[in-house]
């Protein structure tokens, strides 16, 4: 016999804060985001596309979690099939769709800031690096969320046990999980190292490089995330009590897909903050976010688009430059990012 406290046990509040603070966070800094890239720059490119959808997804995960939660997810699966067997099957079929999405959500996010890296990277082992990681999580992640589905020949007997068929060994999916997590987490880590070796080698003050660098490597916190959903993905296999298990491991998902598209949505934002603290140091940093003015032709906004730079994967050079941002690529070619101010003087001539 239970006890009255195991009975009123619930973490179904905490997962339902924890997914729509996890949910419109992200989708706040993404309208900021858009409105920097739309409205301020006139421009919109793929990394945009993904994020919108990442963000769909996560939206969609919270409220898929959100109606499981008010059926019995998050409370122990006794209690649950006295109150209504049939919600059992219900949790069971939305956890399942919740799971898928957060999968999407997470692979979209960080697919989404390895793009705008693309467009900035100079260094050809930095290109082939991040399209090792688009291609490599986007696979691993797609067969994950499909693994999802596919593990039994008949699909309904995931989330209804009555129905008879032939599955996978339940420790199966749930190593394969495990490798995606840990997969997934090493990505994070990788996508926030890359912008401290692009940055760095800037000629600009140090305060400056660091505060770029950071912004643009906020992604670590979506790795620790990762890390600890990854010590709860053995409850994927837990069958005796999932409606209770399965509550941390899905709200952890939701806090590494929250700051996985939060991370790839603040990389963009310099141009808003600048306008919005006007007289802050933040107008003297450089917007690494690239926009397009001409086909084949990558300009980089720093400041307030006064000053532009050209750039290109192999050669690099401004005429009439003065000071140079970035020191020569190679030492058989002139690659170097430069900038080029232009002064104005006005002057009354004595009468």
């Amino acid at each position: 016999m239970e006890s009255e406290a195991y009975r009123q046990a619930s973490r179904a509040p905490l997962l339902q804060g924890v997914m729509w603070t996890m949910a419109i966070v992200p989708l706040v800094f993404v309208l900021m985001r858009l409105y920097v890239r739309v409205v301020m720059k006139r421009v919109f490119g793929w990394d945009d596309f993904i994020i919108i959808v990442a963000t769909g997804c996560l939206i969609a995960y919270a409220a898929v979690c959100h109606v499981a939660a008010t059926i019995g997810l998050g409370r122990h699966l006794t209690v649950v099939l006295e109150e209504n067997p049939n919600h059992v099957i219900d949790v069971a079929l939305l956890c399942d769709i919740g799971e898928a999405l957060a999968i999407m959500a997470c692979t979209l996010g960080k697919t989404s800031f390895a793009v705008t890296l693309l467009r900035i990277v100079v260094h050809r082992w930095m290109i082939i690096v991040l399209w090792f990681v688009i291609v490599t999580m986007n696979l691993v992640n797609v067969l994950a969320a499909l693994f999802i589905f596919v593990q039994c020949k008949d699909p309904r007997h995931l989330w209804n046990s009555a129905i008879p068929s032939e599955c996978w060994p339940a420790d199966v999916f749930t190593h394969f999980s495990l490798f995606v997590g840990a997969y997934s987490g090493a990505q994070d880590f990788v996508l926030a190292l890359l912008p401290w070796t692009l940055v760095w080698n800037l000629q600009m003050k140090k305060k400056e490089k660091t505060g770029i660098a950071f912004a643009m490597s906020l992604g670590v916190f979506a790795g620790a995330a990762s890390i600890v959903k990854t010590t709860y993905l053995v409850a994927l296999s837990e069958k005796a009590d999932f409606t209770w298990e399965l509550a941390p491991l899905l709200y952890w998902a939701a806090v590494e897909d929250g700051l996985a598209i939060t991370a790839a949505a603040i990389s963009t934002l310099k141009p808003l903050l600048a306008r919005v603290f006007p007289g802050s140091s933040i107008n003297n940093n450089y917007n690494m976010i690239s926009y397009s003015t001409a086909p084949n032709r990558k300009v980089f906004d720093n400041s307030q688009g006064e000053t532009r730079t050209d750039i290109g994967h192999s050669s690099i050079h401004e005429r009439g430059s003065q000071t140079a941002i970035l020191a020569p690529l190679s030492p058989k070619r002139d690659e170097t990012i430069n900038l080029t101010t232009e002064v104005s003087v006005t002057y009354n001539r004595p009468s």
